[in-house]
Formats: structure tokens, C-alpha cells, sequence
């Protein structure tokens, strides 16, 4: 699939889509697209809050269900590692997986 990166507008595909994709999914607080309300995640609504051990755990449990969300649309990535840390006044992700049979990884800030 071939996309524009949101960003700078360059043509992205293959890998930098997915990511571009992933980011987008996992960043969109859930039920907030009027015609698509399940697409999204529960990551945005934790932000804000003490980002304490037990905020970090569930964010990284909210991390995966997103990906198994089939509105999302990010389903052909299987993580296999999920590590949420505090990243200034937000969170960092980090995911390791598979993507079309190849070892992956990338990182979501929020």
C-alpha cells in the first residue's frame, strides 16, 4: 500500500506506512471518528493521569488490543514485545514483532 507521510508529504510505502498507520491507530482516543466509532485506542485516555507502574502495565495491555481491533486496520503486524515507558510528560512504546514474515520494530510516542 502506498500512503504520504502526514508529515512531510513524501511518498511513503511498505514499512514507514505501516508505522504511519500503527501511530495513527494507537494515538486516536476510541469512539472518537463519528463514522468509524471502534476504531482507535483506550492509550490517549491514560494520558494525563500519574504515570505510575501499574499506568505503565496498562497501557501496554490497551497497546495490544489495538492491534488485534480489526477496525485499526494494523492486524498484519503481531507484536511480540510491548514496553511502555514515561517519556517527558507523555509515553514512549515500543513494539517488536513480525510484519510480513520479517522481524520489526518501531517506536509510538504519545
Amino acid at each position: 500500500m502506498i500512503g504520504i507521510d502526514r508529515n512531510t508529504g513524501v511518498t511513503v510505502d511498505d514499512w514507514l506506512q505501516f508505522v504511519q498507520r500503527a501511530t495513527r491507530a494507537l494515538t486516536t482516543p476510541l469512539g472518537t471518528r463519528q463514522k468509524r466509532p471502534l476504531y482507535g485506542s483506550l492509550i490517549p485516555d491514560l494520558l494525563g493521569q500519574n504515570l505510575g507502574d501499574d499506568m505503565l502495565m496498562l497501557a501496554q495491555s490497551h497497546a495490544a488490543q489495538a492491534f488485534y481491533n480489526e477496525q485499526n486496520g494494523i492486524g498484519d503486524f503481531q507484536p511480540q514485545v510491548i514496553v511502555a515507558s514515561r517519556h517527558g510528560a507523555g509515553l514512549l512504546l515500543r513494539f517488536a514483532g513480525l510484519w510480513k514474515n520479517r522481524n520489526q520494530t518501531f517506536e509510538v510516542v504519545t
